[in-house]
């Protein structure tokens, strides 16, 4: 059994992010590993057979942590595992995202992707964006963990229809300010169009005040998680109390979010909430176009007959919810894909012991 130690990607409330829980915790401790892994986590170094550190770990990390990190592992005889799921070397560092970045702290991620004994990321595109540093790297695409997201035999619960109007909603971190403005003429149309007959919800996803104000004299709330912030107790919130009839998940297409994974897609499909996507490189490769999801160009014209013709055609959305309820749970929960952690893992672990013991042996 290997002992595993997280550095996981520190919070200014010093928790793990959700990215920690679905890129490792949760993971790294689901019953399919629970032989092969002894898990421990920490904001601190503690020697271990592999010591896995997640992104940018400290909050404006510099290159020379970076840097002392790397020499006592190797003291250690550690073998040291990166792991991203987000491209932060193209990251524009604005809102939410400047006080977790230093002026070293691409340096830091640089040096950490280099020394590493391997690097485990969440899509092929962030793969090759990060070759240029360690041809070692591993694709290990994004799972949701069934126990935590209200799935009972096989199966999330069914919500009562207890509302007035059709809900579509919208899901996210506090960063997605520009991916919301971009359909901001669609949806604020729509809305306006279909006032008496629906209602925006979010949760999350605004940083910026004036984005909501944009929303002004229209159907929107916001939802309140109320203590739920952790990542296990808000997808257990999220499948005991979202009752959406649509959701949407506009992303951009720039050079950051081409490495972004298709999360989204799992987190509204596990719920069987029928969505519309942007037809991006996040997308495109998993969502079925009117099988599992609605995709989208970026253009106000596709977001508009996007939203009409999945507004008014209630067949089609209960098909596609089901769809991808069944896509996701077949194929993306963590009873599925729990091996593909222990085997990157392993083969990282075991290929870095083989050239040690070479090098023992000169």
């Amino acid at each position: 059994m290997l002992k595993i130690h997280i550095l996981f990607e520190q919070g200014s409330d010093w928790s793990p992010h959700g990215s920690t829980h679905v890129r490792l915790l949760r993971p790294l401790t689901h019953s399919a590993n629970q032989e092969a892994f002894a898990v421990s986590c920490d904001r601190m170094y503690v020697p271990a057979d592999v010591v896995i550190v997640e992104r940018t770990w400290k909050i404006g990390v510099s290159l020379r942590e970076a840097e002392e990190l790397v020499a006592q592992t190797r003291r250690d005889r550690v073998c040291l595992i990166y792991t991203l799921d987000d491209n932060v070397l193209d990251l524009q560092l604005s809102g939410a995202f400047k006080p977790t970045f230093a002026p070293e702290t691409p340096m830091a991620v640089r040096y950490l992707a280099r020394e590493a004994d391997g690097i485990i990321v969440s899509t092929e595109h962030l793969k090759q964006r990060y070759l240029r540093f360690n041809p070692r790297i591993h694709v290990v695409p994004n799972a949701l963990d069934e126990r935590i997201c209200g799935v009972t035999n096989g199966l999330p619960p069914t919500l009562p229809d207890a509302k007035c109007k059709m809900v579509v909603g919208y899901m996210g971190t506090q960063t997605h300010d520009a991916d919301l403005m971009m359909i901001l003429q669609p949806l604020r149309a729509m809305l306006h169009k279909h006032r008496d007959a629906v209602e925006f919800q979010l949760i999350g996803g605004i940083g910026d005040a004036a984005t909501m104000r944009a929303f002004a004299g229209l159907p929107v709330r916001t939802l309140d998680i109320g203590g739920n912030v952790e990542y296990p107790a808000f997808m257990r919130w999220m499948a005991q109390q979202v009752n959406w009839d649509l959701a949407v998940a506009p992303l951009e297409d720039n050079p950051f979010t081409r490495c972004k994974s298709d999360i989204k897609f799992l987190d509204y499909g596990i719920l069987a909430i029928p969505a519309i996507f942007s037809q991006v490189p996040a997308y495109e490769k998993t969502v079925r176009h009117l099988e599992t999801g609605y995709l989208a160009r970026n253009d106000s014209q596709s977001w508009q007959t996007a939203f009409e013709l999945m507004l008014n055609d209630e067949s089609l959305r209960q098909r596609l919810g089901r769809n991808a309820q069944e896509e996701v749970l077949s194929t993306r929960t963590l009873q599925h894909c729990a091996k593909n952690w222990r085997e990157a893992i392993l083969a990282i672990f075991n290929s870095r012991v083989v050239v040690h013991v070479g090098e023992m042996c000169q």
